[in-house]
């Protein structure tokens, strides 16, 4: 017999491959189990108010079980020692969070995002403009609210700011608020 007859063969838990396709599926399933409940079967909206993602400001967005309205938009040249980049002003979106569903909701700041004229999206600026009323991460109990800031950079006077949200990376469902 040779040497590579009597070499034993690896039980397939025990092969580097196999457990690379274990962790590979863990991934994905604790992935989309991240991010809040968006799944389209919510029983607190019409089957209309669930397909649509484009509002306008003021008006309550829907995702799932989470409710999305912008109250109200303001524009900053900054303080003292915050200043914006030339030709550009901060864009302070004030929002308001509601857990509509049975299950705890996540919200986070990272989950928005907005797009200029331009369109080019932009994740939220670091500014301490607003330190006293950003929006932080955390949870939602059922029927919880939460209300806060974003601040974004933007160029001054831009008038087709829209404010993305999508909470589920794993995910391309969005929502899209017009900002007036």
């Amino acid at each position: 017999m040779s040497r590579h007859e009597e070499k034993e063969k690896k039980p397939i838990y025990k092969k580097w491959w196999f457990w690379l396709i274990i962790v590979i599926i863990i991934i994905a399933i604790v992935g989309g189990t991240q991010g809040g409940n968006t799944s389209p079967t919510s029983t607190s909206t019409t089957s209309a108010e669930q397909q649509k993602t484009e509002y306008n400001q003021g008006e309550e967005a829907i995702l799932g079980d989470g409710a999305i309205t912008v109250t109200k938009v303001e524009r900053s040249q900054g303080g003292q020692f915050d200043k914006p980049a030339s030709g550009k002003e901060y864009v302070i979106v004030h929002v308001k969070i509601t857990n509509k569903g049975k299950d705890n909701l996540s919200y986070n700041p990272f989950y928005f995002k907005m797009q200029n004229s331009q369109g080019q999206q932009e994740s939220t600026t670091f500014t301490t403009i607003d330190q006293d009323t950003a929006l932080n991460s955390g949870e939602l109990i059922p029927g919880g609210t939460v209300e806060g800031t974003l601040v974004f950079e933007e160029t001054i006077g831009d008038t087709g700011l829209v404010l993305i949200y999508n909470d589920n990376v794993w995910s391309s469902q969005e929502l899209k608020i017009k900002l007036q």
